[in-house]
């Protein structure tokens, strides 16, 4: 699978989108959430983009920030299961959320496989 393209990273753009796509829906969490949980997820999103970016920038570190951005997208994850938990987000768009993770989770294991050899 080609992984580049001539827009960049495919796991870059998808990240990307994912954040366009969440980013109205944290509008509609409550207040209290405000700066706890939409701040942890806004910087959860922006780390799994940066990291990315790092990884594609800097050859000699590809692994290692490949890996930080993992991280951060499995803690992104779960910060999406508690919202759905809590009823902030409908089951519906949960799934499509999820659906898009999962997309990004594949294509950032790729990534990661091939920054290995």
């Amino acid at each position: 699978m080609d992984y580049k393209s001539e827009n960049g990273l495919l796991v870059s753009r998808k990240s990307e989108a994912f954040l366009y796509r969440i980013y109205p829906a944290l509008v509609n969490f409550p207040n209290a959430e405000k700066f706890a949980l939409c701040s942890e997820i806004k910087e959860n999103i922006y780390a799994v983009i940066r990291y990315i970016e790092m990884a594609n920038s800097v050859k000699s570190k590809r692994f290692v920030y490949a890996q930080e951005a993992d991280g951060h997208l499995q803690t992104l994850k779960v910060l999406m299961k508690l919202s759905r938990k809590q009823k902030y987000i409908s089951k519906g768009f949960f799934r499509e959320l999820d659906n898009d993770l999962t997309e990004i989770n594949k294509l950032l294991s790729g990534f990661i496989r091939s920054s290995k050899k």
